[in-house]
């Protein structure tokens, strides 16, 4: 079976099976029949039941033999409604009978825990075998708006008619697909198709944007996750949306779940799943939006368009229009917060309002027209001056009372713009349904919040085209290092050695034991630290001596680490303490990598030292990177500023610290030993060069 087949069966089949078809209009298992008459499915409808004969009116089947039998032969897609127990032999006779997809409403499998788990895997196994793709189970079902077919147990569709429409929703809560419905419909915007994936046990979320790439009816693909599955099967599919024109935004629970940062390391911290995760969507060309109105209002900003933003350019900026102060100032709140600037207004639109009473600064952040009012006479005039100003790459009007009240006069004048090359967004102050469904209709974004609309257009001026992958080698002796014997977690000098077979310049060191006399070719001051893999944070054991100024101070502080890291680590193996010189610079910061079990491979950059972690300042992206991606990293890091020529400030060795960030990142090309986590921190910043200090490396465990 081609995936053209699947794709049909799963989006637009001929025939559906209803396998578990309730008679009682009142249980959910009774809705997939009643909705796929509601709302007039075509194709061929065969309620499979082995102890009834007709269903809510309807002859009914005894088996799925049968109703193949009666559908010609073969049926495209069967949506099993059975208790767990029975799902097994459901998939049999799918298998039997030829059919393509099986969705399952069923729950109780991995969800459920570790039995749950393997009774799902079990089932995909069979499916497998007997050549039946699987979504779910827990899946709330299929919509394909533009044939009618309402194959799902969500009440959104006892709506009495579907808008169809453009967007096609991939949603990973049953319950979410219908709330995305619900809004859509009430804002007079609709729908391609929409698919609830739940467990994604077999067909994966980037499977089925493959399959949306290839729609004709589909122009964008909307994503609500909670997590990432599969996370290749979504790069992919999500390069392939986008070189076809279709845009795919992406709105993900958990950016708060700091449950989840569990890491050894900084970098684990400052690159958790959540940080992760962002920086997947924005490697691969998806948007990430922030709130749910954002994800079904962005694809009116984007579509038909491409991104523009690019490494180096001038940040972007908008021209906020407003008939309420108040209303805009909220607006310019939340962009601001998002790091968008704004542009002032141009010449033109000063000098249009100066007859008006209305004198404005170049340097204003808002052109303020509350004095005239929404009057289509200056209004739509002034909206098409800051659309044609090179100075602003997106236009926000912000509508006050008359949206509630006179729609046509608040909105119309706007939407004459609606095929406009630049990015128009309307924020509606009071509640103005009859206003945001116009604009809907226009095809125009319009929104009912402050911070949705600032995160939609946010979301859209950071678009960026999905990165070009990279490939690269690592040089044969880092993965000698790498190699067994090597322990899950090298010590601070076995890291600093993969790093400096990296190419990394790293702090001069040696390793005396208790009882070894201290060498007189010591430059002081110098460091002393222990050398454990057992021990990850050796600050908080007690493990760190620095300024170190002569031979007896450092004869103490051997003693005194000793006595500090066996107290607080008695089981720790300790190889010696590692001796090294003072390092100082213009600046600190982090480097580091972590694979991520979702998302993958991510390099992250941050200010070093102790209290990065506090800091939470950091830039995070997909590995490897090259050059100029690590540099508009360190541009992200607020503190690195004061070594980028900040108010005249000292400048440091920025394109060597590039070119750590470069060289730690491909890691990402350990095949056989994977890097789990790998950090040096700090890494000192020079006017001329840069040093690797303190170095930390965790490998997987079959790479030991």
């Amino acid at each position: 079976m081609t995936d053209q087949d699947i794709a049909r069966a799963l989006l637009s089949p001929r025939s559906v099976a209803l396998i578990g078809a309730s008679g009682d209009e009142g249980k959910n298992t009774a809705r997939p029949l009643r909705y796929l008459r509601k709302h007039g499915f075509c194709g061929g409808v065969f309620p499979v039941n082995a102890r009834r004969g007709e269903v809510l009116g309807e002859k009914a089947w005894p088996d799925l033999k049968s109703a193949a039998e009666d559908a010609g032969g073969t049926i495209d897609h069967a949506y099993v409604m059975v208790p767990r127990a029975a799902v097994p032999g459901v998939i049999a006779d799918c298998a039997e009978a030829g059919v393509a997809v099986a969705s399952i409403y069923t729950d109780g499998f991995a969800e459920a825990g570790e039995e749950g788990m393997q009774f799902q895997q079990s089932m995909v196994r069979a499916a497998r075998a007997g050549g039946v793709r699987i979504l779910g189970p827990n899946s709330m079902g299929v919509v394909n708006v533009q044939t009618g077919m309402g194959m799902t147990t969500n009440a959104a569709l006892e709506v009495s008619g579907l808008v169809p429409g453009p967007f096609s929703v991939i949603s990973q809560s049953g319950t979410a697909l219908g709330a995305l419905l619900s809004r859509g419909q009430a804002r007079g915007f609709g729908f391609s198709k929409l698919l609830s994936i739940g467990n994604e046990s077999d067909l994966s979320v980037g499977e089925v944007v493959d399959c949306l790439v290839e729609d004709p009816d589909t122009g964008a693909i909307l994503l609500f996750l909670e997590t990432l599955r599969r996370a290749d099967d979504l790069a992919q599919a999500a390069r392939r949306a986008f070189a076809a024109g279709k845009p795919v935004i992406a709105y993900k629970l958990g950016r708060s779940d700091a449950g989840q940062r569990m890491a050894t390391s900084h970098s684990g911290a400052l690159a958790g799943p959540d940080e992760a995760a962002t920086a997947f969507f924005r490697h691969h060309g998806i948007l990430r939006v922030d709130t749910l109105e954002a994800l079904l209002e962005t694809p009116f900003l984007i579509m038909g368009r491409t991104p523009t933003r690019t490494t180096g350019a001038r940040p972007k900026r908008v021209a906020v229009m407003t008939t309420t102060g108040g209303g805009a100032a909220m607006v310019v709140d939340r962009l601001g917060l998002a790091g968008i600037d704004f542009a002032g207004p141009p010449a033109r639109v000063i000098e249009r309002l100066i007859p008006l009473g209305i004198r404005l600064s170049s340097t204003s952040p808002v052109i303020d027209v509350t004095m005239v009012g929404a009057r289509g006479d200056v209004y739509g005039p002034t909206v098409g001056d800051l659309i044609a100003d090179d100075g602003n790459d997106a236009v926000i009007c912000v509508v006050g009372s008359s949206a509630q009240f006179r729609p046509d006069v608040a909105v119309s004048p706007i939407i004459e713009y609606k095929n406009s090359d630049k990015p128009v967004a309307v924020f509606c102050v009071p509640e103005a349904g009859e206003s945001l469904r116009a604009l809907s209709e226009a095809g125009m974004a319009g929104f009912r919040t402050p911070e949705s609309c600032a995160d939609a257009v946010a979301a859209c001026l950071n678009w960026t085209a999905p990165v070009p992958e990279t490939t690269a080698e690592l040089p044969g002796g880092v993965l000698s290092l790498l190699r067994p014997p090597s322990p899950a977690r090298l010590d601070e000098g076995a890291a600093l050695a993969v790093f400096g077979a990296l190419g990394i310049t790293c702090v001069q060191r040696r390793v005396l034991g208790a009882d070894d006399a201290i060498p007189d070719d010591i430059a002081y001051p110098v460091a002393a630290k222990v050398l454990s893999a057992d021990i990850a944070h050796k600050t908080e054991a007690g493990g760190v001596v620095l300024n170190i100024p002569d031979a007896e101070a450092l004869k103490r502080a051997i003693v005194s680490i000793l006595v500090n890291t066996t107290r607080a680590h008695p089981q720790a193996d300790i190889a010696g303490i590692l001796v090294q010189p003072m390092e100082t610079g213009l600046a600190e910061a982090l480097v580091g990598y972590r694979l991520d079990p979702v998302a993958g491979p991510v390099v992250v950059v941050g200010a070093g030292g102790i209290l990065t972690e506090l800091y939470n300042d950091a830039a995070v992206r997909v590995a490897p990177v090259n050059r100029e991606t690590a540099k508009a990293m360190i541009a992200e890091v607020r503190g690195l500023a004061i070594v980028a020529g900040y108010r005249g400030l000292p400048k440091g060795d920025l394109g060597a610290l590039a070119d750590v960030i470069v060289r730690v990142s491909t890691l990402a090309h350990a095949q056989g030993p994977a890097v789990l986590e790998a950090e040096i921190n700090p890494v000192v910043i020079k006017a001329k060069g840069v040093v690797a200090v303190d170095g930390l490396i965790v490998l997987a465990e079959e790479s030991r």
